[in-house]
Formats: C-alpha cells, sequence, structure tokens
C-alpha cells in the first residue's frame, strides 16, 4: 500500500501508540525517532525510515526499506555503532547516504541526544558510587 494511505488510516481511524494529551499527539513506537505523531516520523507510515535505537548501552541503527516489506522478521537492518561518537556520525552518514536530508538530520540529532544521556548517566554512577 502506499504511505499515504496508510497515514490516513493510521491518522484518522486507530494507532494503538497514538497518545493525545492537552500538549499534542505522542508517539509511543520504540521505532519513532522523535516521539512525535506526524507523518514525517511515523514508522508505520514510511516505507522508508530509519531510527537508533539502545540495547544495554550499545546503540544500533535501524533502517526499514521497501525491499524487505514483505518479511516482517527481516524488516529492520541493524547495524552496530561504534562507542566514539565521530566514528558513529560517519557510520550514519555512510548508510543513510542516499536518504532523505530530514531524517538523516534527526537520526544524528538522537545519537547527539542519546550520547549525552550516556554521559550524563555514567558521571552519575560515578558521584554515586565515589560517595559511597
Amino acid at each position: 500500500m502506499s504511505d499515504e494511505v496508510i497515514w490516513h488510516c493510521l491518522r484518522h481511524n486507530h494507532c494503538s501508540f497514538m497518545a493525545k494529551i492537552e500538549t499534542g499527539l505522542f508517539c509511543r513506537n520504540p521505532y519513532n525517532a522523535t516521539g512525535i505523531c506526524n507523518r514525517s516520523s511515523c514508522p508505520l507510515a514510511n516505507s522508508r525510515y530509519a531510527t537508533i535505537r539502545d540495547h544495554d548501552g550499545i546503540f544500533y541503527l535501524y533502517m526499514k526499506t521497501a525491499e524487505r516489506a514483505h518479511l516482517p522478521n527481516k524488516l529492520w537492518e541493524r547495524v552496530k555503532l561504534p562507542r566514539n561518537y565521530e566514528k558513529a556520525m560517519e557510520v550514519i552518514k555512510k548508510h543513510l547516504e542516499h536518504w532523505p536530508e530530514l531524517l538523516v538530520h534527526k537520526i544524528k540529532q538522537r545519537l547527539t541526544k542519546m550520547t549525552q544521556y550516556r554521559i550524563r548517566m555514567r558521571r552519575l554512577q560515578l558521584k554515586v558510587s565515589a560517595s559511597l
């Protein structure tokens, strides 16, 4: 099906990941790169989508393409990102070379946010262990 048809069904009929609150519409889908429910950020309504996820302290780049849509268990291609921030940015740039610039920018922002979160968590753990 067309991405527009899928988005119309999700947006106007029912999406189990959508959370409506006073401040806006949010998405609880774990593959959503921004957390906002809109057409460009919806992993269900885009046949070509990418995001970054954290598994036990290791970041992975997940990429979804239309060619794998007929195999739901292989829908998302997973690429392990290096712990070094600059090298991880290079891997993202290499794998998403011909993708839309807006999506690549969102993914790089997500990597930056998650890297900063990882640094803050490490500092807090060191501070707590030093005070004990």
